[in-house]
């Protein structure tokens, strides 16, 4: 796969931007804590109470607003102080509520992966989209076109593995329940017009291709699949075969997956 490009530079304000999330299963990719909270939002920023969390900017939540009016969807921690943090909505508003999530039980290990193929036109870093950082990554997905006949569409996404990055995130999943290889984490095709891409993707923070202001919340409808299995990996790329929530034959048996909190010697030869 090719090394990735300004995928910013020569389109117009109808350019499609793809972007691609990866969000790991609880328990099954990775060992859960769960978190509740408070939250208020004043325009745009979101701050969220909890005591002694730990966290550190950068870090990627799926926040689930319980109550109040906060959207839900993937956050990127922006600030944070010792009982609280900020993120970034994408629409002004004001509320306040509680805010529940999970993370990972290894704080530095991620549950939700952003990739995008190509780059800003900044300074050829990684594209920002609604104030999530999306890693320019080579990734191509194939199989999204509905035949018409009945049969639903089985894509495939494939990903650069010349640095090991994908084996290296297969082999954290893969000691919390063997041979996962991410089977059932959930694959976001999302998708944007480049006028509606962040400024800070621009040089002097100013997008060339918007109408008016950049409208964060605009996006075409969102296609949510979910890992099937792994097809492909080697030095070069790792592929994976999605499939939708509708597919049937996307339920997997035995039901309950066996991980290591049911029985510890889950993935070993040793008798307990």
């Amino acid at each position: 796969m090719a090394i990735p490009t300004s995928a910013l530079q020569g389109l117009t304000n109808k350019s499609i931007i793809e972007l691609y999330s990866v969000e790991l299963k609880a328990d099954i990719h990775y060992t859960k804590t769960a978190k509740t909270a408070t939250y208020s939002q004043s325009t745009t920023t979101i701050t969220i109470s909890l005591t002694g969390h730990g966290f550190s900017t950068g870090l990627i939540l799926s926040l689930d607003f319980t109550s109040g009016t906060g959207i839900d969807g993937i956050y990127t921690i922006q600030t944070v102080a010792t009982d609280s943090f900020t993120v970034t909505g994408t629409t002004s508003q004001s509320t306040s509520g509680a805010v529940s999530f999970n993370v990972n039980a290894t704080i530095a290990n991620p549950t939700i992966y952003l990739f995008h193929s190509g780059n800003n036109m900044k300074d050829s870093l990684d594209i920002v989209w609604q104030s999530n950082t999306y890693s320019r990554m080579p990734v191509r997905a194939d199989g999204f076109k509905y035949s018409g006949k009945g049969k639903l569409p089985r894509p495939t996404l494939t990903l650069s593995n010349l640095l090991g990055t994908i084996t290296a995130i297969l082999q954290l999943t893969n000691q919390i329940t063997a041979l996962s290889d991410l089977a059932g984490a959930k694959v976001t095709r999302r998708r944007a017009l480049s006028k509606d891409l962040d400024e800070v993707n621009f040089p002097s923070n100013i997008n060339p291709y918007k109408s008016g202001s950049v409208d964060p919340s605009a996006e075409l409808p969102r296609e949510v699949y979910f890992i099937e299995r792994k097809t492909i990996e080697n030095r070069n790329i790792v592929q994976f075969e999605l499939v939708s929530s509708f597919d049937l034959f996307g339920v997997s048996a035995p039901k309950k997956l066996v991980t290591r909190a049911d029985f510890r010697g889950v993935g070993t030869f040793v008798n307990f």
